[in-house]
């Protein structure tokens, strides 16, 4: 495993987590395993480039990261994020991602929180909106992309546990 994680399951727990502080329910959990399917199988896939084209989890780039970083820092959010997790967005660094799951799991959230409209309920729904408002038309991945890597990562099996984030 990469980016911090210990075996793909631990990616669950921690967008479990991260949207029982950020909200957003079973569907926002949902597309944040997706995602991180979509952007490093879970895990399984290094980047071989570990800053330039994202890094972490869920590959946020640098520009994403310091948008969300200064939108959200002085927000309802950011101090629940230090209640909850001890993270002050306000010292967080960009190289702190590569191997935090938690912080890569929260940045992920924070962009679909500043997308426009509702989490679709559908994957394939969702496939559209992570290429909509996270992987853009800048990015080379594309809906059936996602949904061949969220097959692949397992992610109905991770979704369907009922393992313990203890």
């Amino acid at each position: 495993m990469n980016y911090g994680l210990i075996n793909k399951q631990d990616a669950v727990c921690y967008a479990r987590e991260v949207c029982a502080v950020l909200g957003g329910g079973l569907t926002a959990i949902a597309l944040l395993v997706e995602t991180a399917a979509a952007e490093t199988l879970l895990g399984d896939y290094k980047d071989p480039t570990p800053v330039s084209a994202g890094t972490g989890l869920t590959q946020v780039d640098l520009g994403t990261f310091e948008w969300l970083r200064d939108k959200y820092k002085n927000s309802r959010y950011a101090s629940a994020l230090l209640s909850v997790f001890g993270v002050d967005l306000s010292r967080t660094a960009y190289q702190e991602l590569r191997t935090s799951p938690l912080l890569a799991m929260i940045f992920c959230r924070f962009r679909y929180l500043a997308a426009p409209g509702a989490i679709p309920e559908t994957r394939e729904g969702r496939a559209e909106y992570w290429k909509r408002y996270y992987n853009t038309s800048a990015g080379k991945g594309t809906p059936a992309d996602y949904l061949n890597k969220c097959q692949r990562a397992g992610v109905d099996a991770l979704l369907n546990e009922q393992r313990s984030c203890v």
